[in-house]
């Protein structure tokens, strides 16, 4: 009989040492080691590691199946809280839904629709251990795929709902993945540390948690690495004058490098054993980040009680913490499939844990072609709608004329009428009523009573009877001017009716009011950009309105509008003396007097050498700055040097600027325009305005012509570095700025400025 083997050291892999008493406390996990072998021959597990292991895997698939019921509930309840916050109001996704694209109404919904999936994953009945998937593992992987699923629908939803009348809040877009990553990684790698058999499974999730964070602070997000917004806010937290501004401002830094202090906090823990089953990091990473959000909560309830705002942040803050917990136990109960595969055969394994159901391997091929079928349908139902159009222009007649120009503004001014009068709850509003629909026939009689206007009278006819109705969403109001427009176009008429909608809220709850602007078309002018159409059409306005812009661009039409009326009057003013350069802000430009005067001097030399083709100079920029617009669309990626000015302003503010940017160096190329017109134009704005998209522009082309800076600090202008520099600009020659316009195009957007060809 040979002697027995010594007790193996205590260590990753060893049976815990017994003499045949219990386990400690949490899941049976072996104590503390210190990094011992196993002897020869002790390579496989014990019974009693068995056991043990059997007893963790069963602890954590339980814990999945609570937590798959508790997020779930929360994501489901995402619907009820506001979908976004406007004027003290909250608009609720139901009411604004019909004004999405389909992608993006997939977006809204998606939060949702993967509560309900997680409520379902968690339930069991008395036989089965699940309604669809009784194998922990393969439950972990339908977790992953509905989060997955989720984020790729919001990114997918934003991309196409930037291209219509309303976009999809921050309040649904902005959760990064990576954010989630760090935390429930954190928490799923320290509590398999715990494990013997999952250890080295637990230190590469903390490594990986470690990964996610470089990922968020390195990865250039809006023309930037994180990390560098970070560290300006670190300096302007250091650098504010009151204490209060100081603490307030310091929270949000705190909350911004919370999860790098997460990461680094679980990569300490990757050579060491947790003593608890559930360690204060594990705790700390699902609750950390919530907490945080409840303080802000705190302190806005402090400064003007509960509100509607205050109630959405703190819901936000429980469903952080909902979807990182139910994300870190399928980290966990994944791995620990992976890693120690025999756990789920164990005996003691609950009812069909693991013995039927679909494998892992099957699960993981099903979910990644669910995800990859709902990315497709995304990307096909996001595509925004082709650009240019062919439009065979007739000659307007004065009946047509009256139709567009007097008939359907009356109509729309009583049935708005009608409508602020149903909506303030005076009564029926029988007179209004009665009015509106007494224009509603006089117009579409009008209508059909010209040649070949029967088709265009049916579109209208449908646009009348359905606007009047109060419940009406922006986006169908929109299809249908789109229609009357469509069939305009296929008869030849050369008009135009310019759709729009106010989405607003009172007291009564979310308001809309449906407009149109109708133009007479002048001209349709057709580009090629690269392989791809596009159009401008020259309008003048039938109803007197004076706008503020020469020309405007939405993403969702097909074409660019230049205003005639707009172009004649500016270049008109710009044609008299003082008539540009002291037109901006007032009585502030008397303050620049010096500096304006070179403005002055720049376009006197342009009037002299325009002369009678000013107008058109106007108007071929105008028509190029409008062009690039179409061409950009709403995914143009946002300059360094925009992300650097507006460190801390709003996403649209930085967007506006830099899609401006773009449009006016384009502006600078068009060959019938001298480029010292955009830049005597932009003048004013840089020098006497403080702020605003324009102003931000004059000065980055300034700085990029020059390659000089024109401020003084983060933001202000220097007015004689500034006038300075534009003297220098405005002598170059055309083609000369021509090109530096094309080289600093390049230099912010990383691409070469296409040229557009007329068709």
């Amino acid at each position: 009989m040979s002697a027995p083997l010594p007790p193996p050291p205590q260590g990753a892999g060893a049976p815990p040492e017994s003499g045949g008493g219990t386990p400690p406390r949490g899941a049976g996990a072996p104590p503390e080691s210190g990094g011992g072998t196993l002897p020869r021959g002790a390579g496989a597990p014990s019974q009693e590691e068995s056991a043990a292991t059997a007893m963790f895997y069963r602890m954590s698939a339980e814990r999945l199946r609570a937590r798959c019921l508790l997020s779930g509930l929360a994501l489901a309840l995402s619907a009820l809280v506001p979908y976004e916050v406007a004027f003290g109001h909250g608009i609720f996704v139901w009411s604004v839904l019909p004004e999405l694209a389909p992608a993006a109404q997939i977006a809204a919904l998606a939060p949702a629709l993967a509560g309900l999936w997680l409520l379902l994953l968690g339930a069991r009945t008395g036989r089965r251990a699940g309604l669809f998937i009784e194998r922990p593992t393969s439950r972990a992987v339908a977790v992953l795929a509905a989060l997955v699923a989720v984020n790729v629908a919001v990114w997918a939803g934003r991309r196409s709902s930037a291209w219509d009348m309303l976009p999809l809040p921050d309040s649904l877009v902005t959760r990064p993945a990576p954010l989630l990553a760090v935390f429930a990684l954190t928490a799923a790698g320290v509590v398999l540390r715990f494990h013997a058999r999952a250890r080295r499974g637990g230190s590469a999730l903390l490594v990986a948690s470690v990964a996610a964070a470089l990922i968020f602070y390195l990865w250039p997000s809006r023309g930037e690495i994180p990390a560098q917004t970070i560290a300006r806010a670190a300096v302007l937290v250091a650098t504010l004058p009151d204490a209060r501004f100081q603490l307030g401002y310091g929270m949000v830094l705190l909350f911004a490098l919370g999860p790098l202090a997460i990461a680094l906090l679980g990569l300490d823990h990757a050579r060491r054993v947790p003593r608890r089953e559930h360690p204060g990091l594990a705790i700390a990473a699902v609750w950390a980040m919530p907490a945080l959000m409840l303080l802000f909560v705190y302190r806005a309830f402090l400064a003007g009680g509960w509100g509607v705002e205050a109630a959405t942040v703190a819901f936000f803050a429980l469903l952080l913490a909902a979807v990182v917990a139910v994300l870190a136990s399928a980290i966990e109960v994944l791995a620990l499939g992976v890693l120690v595969p025999d756990a789920e055969l164990a005996p003691g394994a609950p009812d069909g844990a693991g013995a039927s159901g679909a494998r892992p391997i099957v699960a993981a091929g099903a979910a990644a072609a669910a995800v990859a079928a709902l990315l497709g349908a995304m990307l096909v139902l996001g595509r925004p709608a082709p650009k240019g159009v062919d439009w065979t222009l007739g000659a307007p007649t004065a009946a047509w004329d009256r139709v567009f120009g007097e008939l359907l503004p009356g109509w729309e001014r009583a049935r708005i009428a009608r409508d602020a009068h149903a909506r303030s709850a005076q009564g029926t509003g029988a007179e209004a009523q009665v009015l509106t629909k007494a224009r509603s026939r006089e117009m579409l009689a009008a209508a059909r009573a010209q040649p070949g206007g029967e088709g265009f009278a049916a579109a209208l006819a449908a646009l009348a009877s359905q606007v009047d109705d109060l419940e009406l969403s922006g986006r169908a109001f929109g299809r249908l001017v789109a229609e009357a427009n469509d069939a305009a176009r296929r008869a030849g008429l050369a008009y135009y009716l310019d759709p729009a909608v106010n989405l607003g809220v009172s007291a009564e709850g979310t308001t809309r009011r449906f407009y149109t602007t109708p133009y007479r078309v002048k001209e349709v002018h057709a580009f090629r950009v690269g392989g791809d159409r596009f159009a401008t059409l020259l309008v003048e306005p039938m109803t007197g309105e004076r706008r503020v812009h020469l020309g405007f661009s939405r993403d969702q039409d097909p074409f660019a509008l230049v205003i005639g009326s707009e172009v004649r009057a500016y270049a008109e003013r710009i044609g008299q003396a003082g008539g540009a350069c002291h037109a901006a802000e007032g009585g502030a430009a008397g303050a620049h007097a010096g500096a304006l005067s070179r403005c002055d001097a720049a376009l006197a030399r342009l009037r002299e050498r325009l002369g009678e083709a000013l107008e058109r100079a106007v108007l071929s920029g105008t028509e190029r700055h409008e062009l690039q617009h179409q061409v950009d669309g709403p995914h143009l990626p946002l300059p360094p040097a925009v992300a650097e000015l507006l460190a801390g302003f709003s996403d649209e503010a930085q967007d506006r600027v830099g899609r401006e940017l773009s449009a006016y160096l384009a502006e600078m190329t068009a060959k019938e325009a001298p480029p010292q017109l955009t830049l005597v134009h932009l003048f004013p704005f840089g020098v006497v305005a403080r702020g605003g998209a324009e102003h931000r522009v004059a000065t980055i082309v300034l700085e990029t012509l020059s390659g000089k800076k024109l401020r003084l600090g983060a933001r202000e202008v220097d007015p004689e570095a500034y006038a300075q520099a534009f003297e220098e600009q405005v002598s170059r020659g055309d083609d000369e700025l021509r090109e530096a316009a094309r080289r600093g195009y390049r230099e912010h957007f990383g691409v070469d400025l296409q040229e557009p060809v007329r068709e």
